[in-house]
């Protein structure tokens, strides 16, 4: 922070403004900036990026203020694998995108089934890829039969909407557990109904107030609907708010502050208000109003943010009339400055619904890409200090995956991690889609690699030669019980080694896991396994045995992993019946499973481990070995060790089985 930093009321909050020539970046891409669990995306919207649509904006489009009509845009519609392509590239973990209601019930009751088959083959594409979808049911866009009814200025054709987002819940959330009700509620209106920028293109107060209520009875009555419904219960459904700073531009000038202050009531805190206390006072209403299932109508708050805008009595109403900067900052394509200090600020102003935080939308106008490297990095900064000092932020995505129509300001404005030619719709990653690639690579959770070539021998003749980690246990194969724990972990991408029976994985399959398989051709022990596979490795993976079930927390191992900079990390137990390694000051000194126990021995092998592809690399040979028996010894005193007391099942004899099975048993009741 630098002598920049200004301070005014505490309704006004904190206008900062820090030196970023200081701040040191390395932790971004070191990978300790972040939680290893946190959410990773990138997001578009339905009618910016697929082409082809007939609603409110593609009748408005001609008399925007561009003119630029949507056409094909990036069409999507007909390039689905390929962006995919692109988003996988990004290493992302997450994808926000919107549904197009058009599209899917062009004529009032007229359900087009193909348009929902399109959807439904995206979520499942995505997450073939290991890439968890995040749904938007309300993009600013309208079918025309819903717009011609009057949209939102109608509390009657809420109905509507809400039977579509239903419908649409009903044939998705058996996949996807995020979505957001309505995008950006007050944008909406504002725009569609102050500043006119937006359809229907008008300018009355009063509609305004009419529409923003509206708006969140009908979110609120989408919440309670969809959370009744099968599946509604695990789903995390949430309203998607952007927060615009409003700063006075001269501090001292009571009539800045005020209009500042009017601003932000108006913008911002009314809405959050109205999710907080169940009662909305649209902007410029004199009183507030109940709206009911509104209160706690959230499992989470995504945040959409941008920059401030500084404000005067005279502040400009048109879009297209650069707003006031303060000198030292930088502006965008899109004229509004780089603000990155606003971020916290507003996480502190959805903070009071003490409910999680997203960032659903986040990046710049900048066709060059000259500005935004920095802008991720900063923002991401601003983000990463939230979380050390308490806040609950639990994902980020960045906008946009790929250059798009800008609404109002058409094909002008450059938002894109991809550069896009709409000429040849060729796509073309930025250096700024490079860093963030980096940004997430670094943070995001390890590769899991299991082990599940064992045979289940000792198991008796049904199992002789059927690997151990397909045997039936607790209603499904051992396999799937681990990839369900890993899912819930975090991790998304899973190579399962099959020993030399892999034909037996044919068919396999876990939704929401890039899954991959490698086989064997004969056999060559848990070392020659992973030698035979290090063409499929990652730099960095987790290690699990496929016959072993251990439900560790994987976040605290991972990072314990990458701070002590070690090349293995074995999670070791200390309440074992039996013991097979020594540990001393965090690391493992010796290691066997052979013979008498030492009185020295102190701990047990738990199971889980965290593991550098050097190692393999280094130590690996052609046949059969044992990956136990040639690393640990050969990296006694440095593998680090992460104590760990979770009880673990392995199934190698008919009664370690049957103890599993009991415990699996014992959570389904």
């Amino acid at each position: 922070m630098d002598s920049r930093t200004m301070t005014v009321s505490d309704r006004m909050g904190v206008e900062e403004h820090r030196n970023w020539d200081d701040v040191d970046y390395s932790a971004l891409l070191n990978g300790q900036a972040f939680p290893t669990n946190f959410m990773w995306g990138v997001a578009t919207a339905s009618h910016q990026i697929e082409g082809g649509n007939s609603n409110n904006w593609t009748r408005f489009e001609p008399t925007s203020k561009s003119g630029q009509e949507s056409g094909i845009a990036c069409d999507h519609w007909n390039r689905k694998e390929q962006d995919l392509d692109l988003i996988d590239d990004l290493n992302v973990t997450h994808y926000r995108f919107s549904l197009e209601w058009s599209r899917i019930e062009p004529e009032m009751g007229v359900w087009n089934e193909e348009a929902i088959a399109w959807y439904s083959d995206l979520v499942d594409r995505l997450l073939k890829r290991g890439i968890q979808p995040m749904v938007t049911l309300h993009h600013f866009t309208n079918p025309l039969w819903w717009e011609d009814l009057g949209a939102f200025e109608k509390e009657e054709n809420i109905i509507y909407w809400i039977r579509f987002s239903s419908k649409m819940f009903e044939c998705l959330s058996d996949r996807v557990t995020w979505w957001c009700t309505i995008n950006e509620p007050a944008v909406y209106a504002s725009m569609g109904y102050v500043l006119g920028e937006f359809p229907p293109g008008q300018r009355s107060f009063k509609k305004t107030r009419i529409v923003s209520l509206n708006l969140m009875r009908a979110h609120a009555r989408c919440y309670r609907t969809l959370k009744s419904m099968e599946n509604g219960a695990d789903a995390q459904i949430g309203l998607v708010k952007n927060i615009n700073l409003f700063d006075p531009y001269r501090r001292w000038n009571p009539l800045h502050r005020f209009q500042a202050n009017l601003l932000d009531g108006m913008f911002n805190r009314c809405w959050i208000k109205g999710l907080k206390t169940g009662r909305f006072k649209p902007p410029s209403a004199l009183r507030s109003i109940a709206v009911e299932g509104l209160k706690d109508s959230s499992d989470f708050i995504g945040v959409n943010y941008y920059t401030h805008l500084l404000a005067t009595p005279f502040m400009p109403t048109k879009v297209e009339i650069d707003p006031l900067i303060r000198p030292w900052e930088e502006r965008t394509d899109f004229r509004y400055p780089m603000y990155a200090e606003g971020l916290r600020r507003a996480f502190e102003m959805v903070a009071q619904l003490n409910i999680p935080i997203i960032v659903t939308e986040n990046g710049v106008a900048d066709d060059d890409d000259d500005m935004r490297p920095e802008h991720i990095r900063r923002h991401l900064h601003i983000t990463s200090e939230a979380i050390t000092d308490g806040f609950d932020i639990r994902g980020f995505y960045h906008w946009s995956l790929m250059d798009n129509f800008e609404w109002a300001e058409g094909y002008e404005q450059c938002f894109g991690l991809y550069h896009v030619d709409f000429e040849t719709q060729e796509r073309t990653l930025r250096t700024s889609g490079e860093l963030y690639a980096s940004i997430a690579k670094a943070h995001r959770m390890p590769q899991v690699v299991i082990l599940a070539g064992g045979l289940g021998t000792r198991l008796g003749e049904k199992t002789e030669h059927m690997p151990k980690s397909l045997i039936e246990v607790g209603g499904k194969p051992i396999l799937t019980h681990i990839l369900d724990w890993v899912q819930g972990q975090g991790c998304n991408r899973v190579l399962v080694l099959t020993g030399h029976h892999g034909e037996q994985f044919d068919g396999f399959t876990h939704t929401g896991l890039d899954l991959a398989f490698v086989q064997e051709t004969e056999q060559l022990g848990t070392g020659g396994a992973l030698w035979n596979a290090r063409d499929h490795l990652e730099d960095e993976f987790i290690l699990l045995w496929g016959d072993d079930y251990h439900p560790i927390d994987y976040v605290p191992l991972v990072q314990s992993h990458r701070s002590k900079s070690s090349p293995l990390t074995m999670t070791v137990t200390t309440e074992h019946e039996v013991m097979n390694l020594q540990v001393e000051d965090g690391r493992l000194l010796k290691y066997s499973k052979e013979g008498d126990v030492p009185d020295d021995f102190n701990g047990y092998e738990a199971g889980t481990s965290v593991v550098n592809k050097s190692i393999v690399l280094e130590h690996g040979k052609d046949g059969a070995w044992s990956w136990e028996n040639t690393i640990y010894p050969s990296l006694a005193k440095q593998i680090h060790v992460h104590l760990d007391a979770t009880k673990f099942w392995d199934m190698g004899t008919p009664e370690r089985l049957q103890k599993l099975e009991d415990f699996f048993n014992e959570t389904r009741r």
